[in-house]
């Protein structure tokens, strides 16, 4: 027998969705990317369990995309499962400063509720469009913050389904990384938040948020920075003074406004974009000495 026809059997919860063969391109803000094997929509912890065991018995890779924010994806697609949290993996509960917040929960939903509340510490998560496992996963940041500085502790799923509780320590969060990817699934966190004025949460959240767009691109299909920041530089500030902001490779664009931001402006394909990210490695390289590392996670490629 073959796993695709019992996969069916183990996601049959009504909030949850499966479907065969799903272009990963309009599950990512790139916009880019071929069919995955399945694509599931997984609404409980038990059903979760149920998929890390399956994917351990039958030895089928599974890759959680989240929001697919901070993604690029083979225009091969990729064999396997991919997999988003929704339903009770993406809930926010808040007592007093205290947030348990399910990995699936989108990071703006996160930081306006917070705001309404007044609890300060993740104002700068309105402009990232990603989901709260992504954030953990990569300690996503801005404005000199960084998600794991409010987490307590996060739950993990093993390969056999096992829910673990790691402190922040054993999260190992450093700069755009942690070690939580070593785990099937990151179910969820806690934050400890910073009590305040609401406006006063709610005005740094907007001028956050405006500055992200008044200096980064916005409506153009993209996958947020491409590269890491070097140790005390700016990886944007190396492009431009490289002279590739509008480089071009087929439909892939280093855009004009900041050049850390790979833009698909035009059916960009992955290996457009494999192209100009390897290119501008090589420019920046002879011009600074400095050899930028990709910050967007790659899925489906060799």
């Amino acid at each position: 027998m073959n796993w695709k026809d019992v996969l069916p059997k183990i996601i049959t919860q009504p909030g949850s969705r499966l479907r065969f063969r799903e272009p990963l391109a309009k599950h990512t803000h790139f916009g880019i990317g071929g069919e995955a094997t399945a694509y599931i929509e997984v609404s409980t912890v038990s059903e979760l369990a149920a998929l890390a065991r399956f994917h351990t018995e039958w030895n089928v890779p599974v890759a959680v995309i989240g929001r697919g924010s901070n993604l690029l994806v083979s225009d091969s697609g990729f064999k396997g499962i991919s997999l988003r949290l929704v339903g009770e993996l993406a809930t926010l509960e808040v007592e007093r400063n205290i947030v348990s917040v399910g990995a699936g929960l989108a990071l703006p939903a996160l930081s306006k509720t917070m705001s309404q509340r007044g609890l300060g510490g993740v104002e700068f998560a309105l402009g990232i469009p990603g989901s709260v496992g992504g954030a953990l996963i990569m300690n996503a940041g801005a404005w000199g913050s960084s998600f794991g500085d409010v987490v307590t502790d996060v739950t993990t799923m093993t390969d056999t389904g096992e829910l673990l509780n790691l402190t922040h320590a054993e999260a190992g969060f450093e700069y755009r990384h942690s070690g939580l990817d070593a785990f099937f699934c990151v179910t969820g966190a806690t934050l400890t938040l910073e009590p305040g004025d609401v406006n006063e949460i709610t005005e740094r959240m907007q001028t956050f948020y405006k500055q992200k767009v008044a200096t980064q691109p916005f409506t153009e299909e993209n996958a947020g920075c491409m590269f890491k920041n070097p140790p005390g530089d700016s990886a944007g500030r190396l492009i431009d003074i490289s002279g590739l902001k509008g480089y071009r490779i087929g439909g892939a664009e280093v855009s004009t406004v900041h050049g850390n931001f790979i833009l698909n402006l035009d059916n960009a394909t992955a290996e457009d974009v494999l192209k100009l990210v390897a290119h501008i490695q090589q420019h920046v390289s002879e011009k600074t000495g400095i050899f930028l590392h990709p910050e967007v996670k790659r899925l489906g490629f060799d």
